[in-house]
């Protein structure tokens, strides 16, 4: 049974009385006013609040001397102030309620509004843990019903997501980097992180193409025992970044050759003389040849195509000629000499 402290009040609330600076109940976490998605979500709130008023009333807690910290609806509060508003409808949860309860309602209210980001049920997470028993299915149990959504693998990764920096968990909350690639990064240093923020910002490469630059970026730091920010200003990526004859995929299939020949030296200087060697055999479009992935097996494919008895013929006449052509022997003997 709930007790009269745990039962919501209606009241109008006089905003001097708020104590915004209070975070402890605070769950949001949105992007920064600078921003552009911070910039037009603050203004659409304030456009709707100033035309048809406060559609669902932030959630206070009364404290000692009639004042009140937010349990829910920080942002609302804000733009109240914002608009220049004196008084302000609440709903309002006495001195004595429970803030373990209070912690599920901050989360209920936002995560039943809208979607909560990783970031914000990273804290979520973080604020009910001295609440909940280390127990999966207590977790499960006590969260499922508030709109948190999470196994104990997501629990253990939203931890320790919630111990990054600022400008990653932004681009985290975002959408423009997922969770997975935000905890590699979180694992950097500064400047690593920070490098990696600028080119996936401004390239906006795909989840394998970013787990890929992390991947041969770190494997290069630790042949070459010298942190990632250092290789990147030797690859000079900050170059391609800017180039402005190149478009967004032009750059990030540079930035990724770039990186590939740093790693793989061999293998790169083996593929252009493969390509090369390719050209030489003056082989028609209807004829493809295929080289092992990355050069490491023994396999090679022809892909051919036809129409009618007399094209296939002309294959057939190009493929016998590749039997005694000194370039397609090199090439499956995986000769580096090019002569």
């Amino acid at each position: 049974m709930k007790s009269v402290s745990d039962t919501p009040v209606f009241e109008t609330i006089d905003l001097g009385r708020i104590d915004s600076e209070n975070l402890f109940f605070k769950i949001s976490f949105e992007s920064s006013p600078s921003t552009d998605s911070g910039a037009m979500a603050v203004d659409a709130l304030k456009a709707s609040i100033a035309r048809i008023g406060l559609v669902s009333p932030p959630i206070l807690k009364l404290q000692p001397e009639n004042r009140y910290i937010v349990v829910s609806g920080f942002r609302r509060i804000s733009v109240c102030r914002a608009l220049g508003l004196q008084k302000i409808p609440a709903r309002v949860m006495g001195l004595g309620s429970d803030d373990g309860q209070l912690m599920k309602l901050a989360i209920a209210d936002n995560a039943f509004n809208r979607s909560l980001n990783i970031i914000e049920q990273a804290t979520a997470i973080f604020k009910l843990s001295p609440f909940l028993p280390d127990d999966d299915r207590t977790w499960h149990s006590e969260c499922d019903p508030i709109g948190l959504t999470v196994n104990p693998g997501l629990i253990r990764k939203l931890k320790k997501i919630r111990a990054a920096s600022s400008d990653l968990k932004e681009k985290i909350a975002a959408g423009k980097i997922s969770l997975t690639v935000g905890l590699e990064l979180a694992g950097m240093d500064d400047g690593s992180r920070v490098q990696f923020l600028t080119i996936f910002d401004a390239l906006s490469p795909t989840l394998n193409h970013q787990k890929e630059m992390i991947r041969m970026a770190g494997e290069i730091a630790c042949l070459e025992d010298k942190p990632i920010s250092k290789i990147f200003n030797s690859l000079e990526i900050d170059n391609i970044i800017k180039d402005p004859d190149m478009d967004r995929n032009m750059k990030i299939s540079r930035v990724r050759r770039k990186l590939k020949d740093r790693r793989y030296p061999e293998i790169s200087g083996f593929e252009k003389t493969y390509h090369a060697r390719v050209k030489r055999l003056t082989l028609p479009e209807s004829i493809a040849l295929h080289p092992p992935t990355d050069f490491e097996g023994n396999d090679f494919m022809i892909q051919f195509t036809f129409r009618g008895l007399p094209q296939f013929k002309e294959i057939c006449d190009n493929l016998l000629r590749l039997r005694d052509h000194p370039d397609f022997a090199a090439i499956l003997e995986k000769s580096r000499e090019d002569n």
